[in-house]
C-alpha cells in the first residue's frame, strides 16, 4: 500500500517552527503624487492664469519664449499639485518643452518654480 507523499496537510509550518507575521505598511515614493494630475482646467481657464502669471512674474515671458513651444488645441489640460516643500500652488500647462518631450508647467503659489511634467 502506497501512502501519499508527506502524509499530510501541503499548508504546514516550516520546519524551523512557526514564521513570524510579516506586517508591511504600504509605501508610496514621493512622487507619485507628483506625477498623477490633481485636476484638470478648460483651455480658458489655462490661458488665462497663465497670462496672469506671465503678467505678475518679471523674466517669465522671456523664460517661456525660450524654453517652451505652442500648444496644440485641447479642450481641457491637467493640472498638478505642486511638488515644493511648503508650497500651496498648483502646476499650470504653459507650453510643450522645446528640447524634450514634455509639458513644461508653472507654478502658481509662492514658489514661482517651473517644471516639466
Amino acid at each position: 500500500m502506497l501512502h501519499p507523499a508527506g502524509g499530510g496537510l501541503r499548508s504546514h509550518d516550516a520546519a524551523t517552527g512557526l514564521l513570524a507575521p510579516v506586517h508591511l505598511e504600504p509605501s508610496l515614493t514621493s512622487n507619485v503624487g507628483q506625477n498623477y494630475p490633481y485636476t484638470s482646467e478648460t483651455e480658458a481657464d489655462r490661458a488665462t492664469r497663465i497670462g496672469t502669471l506671465v503678467a505678475e512674474r518679471a523674466g517669465l515671458s522671456d523664460t517661456l519664449a525660450a524654453e517652451t513651444t505652442p500648444l496644440d488645441a485641447n479642450e481641457r489640460w491637467w493640472v498638478w499639485k505642486c511638488p515644493t516643500a511648503g508650497c500651496p500652488g498648483l502646476l499650470h500647462v504653459a507650453g510643450y518643452a522645446a528640447d524634450k518631450h514634455a509639458l513644461f508647467v508653472v507654478c502658481d503659489g509662492t514658489c514661482g518654480k517651473t517644471f516639466l511634467r
